[in-house]
C-alpha cells in the first residue's frame, strides 16, 4: 500500500510538472509572436521569364542586363526588409543596364520605355525605405512590379529577335518566289 501511494504521488508530481512546461512554452511562443515583425517573413515572388537560348548569345556583351537578372534572382525569395535594403544596389544595376545597352537591334523606343519604367520602379522601392508608414503589402506590390516589368523586357527582347528572324525568312522566301515567277 505504501508503494502504491508513493507511485501515485510520483505520477501526480510528474504530470503537474509536464503541464507547467507546456504552459511556459505556450507563453514563450506568444511572447515571440508578439514581437514578430511582418517585414521579416519570407515571400516568394514570380520567376523571371527567360530569354530564349538562341537569342542569349546576342546580348552576352550587355553587362547591365545580367547584373539586373542576378539582382532580381536574389530578390526572388526574400523578406520585405531585404528587398528594401537591396533596392539601392538594384537602382545602380538598372541604371547601368539602361545606359550600357550595346545591342543596336534592342536600342529602340519600346525597349527604352520599358527600361525607364523598370528604373522608376526600382527608384520607388529605394524611396520606400525612407518612408516609415510604408506597409508590407505596398513593398510586396512594388517588388512584384519589378518582376513584372523585367518579364516584359525579356518578352520584348524575344519578340524583337523573333521579328528579325521572321523578316529574314520573308526576304529569303520572297527571293525564292521571285525566281519562280520569273521562270513562268
Amino acid at each position: 500500500m505504501k508503494y502504491i501511494a508513493l507511485f501515485v504521488i510520483f505520477c501526480t508530481v510528474f504530470i503537474a510538472c509536464e503541464q507547467k512546461k507546456t504552459q511556459k512554452s505556450v507563453k514563450e511562443t506568444a511572447k515571440n509572436e508578439k514581437y514578430l515583425n511582418t517585414k521579416d517573413e519570407t515571400i516568394v515572388f514570380d520567376s523571371i521569364a527567360p530569354i530564349k537560348i538562341i537569342y542569349k548569345d546576342s546580348i552576352v556583351d550587355w553587362k547591365g542586363y545580367f547584373k539586373v537578372t542576378k539582382a532580381l534572382e536574389g530578390l526572388k525569395e526574400t523578406t520585405p526588409n531585404e528587398a528594401l535594403n537591396a533596392a539601392e544596389e538594384l537602382v545602380k544595376d538598372v541604371e547601368l543596364m539602361r545606359d550600357s545597352i550595346t545591342v543596336k537591334v534592342l536600342d529602340e523606343r519600346g525597349m527604352r520605355a520599358r527600361m525607364n519604367v523598370l528604373f522608376n520602379q526600382a527608384l520607388r522601392l529605394q524611396e520606400m525605405k525612407d518612408i516609415p508608414a510604408i506597409t508590407v503589402d505596398e513593398i510586396i506590390k512594388q517588388t512584384q512590379g519589378l518582376f513584372t516589368i523585367f518579364r516584359m523586357i525579356n518578352t520584348k527582347i524575344n519578340a524583337i529577335y523573333e521579328q528579325n528572324d521572321f523578316e529574314k525568312e520573308l526576304i529569303e522566301e520572297d527571293f525564292f518566289f521571285s525566281k519562280l515567277d520569273s521562270i513562268e
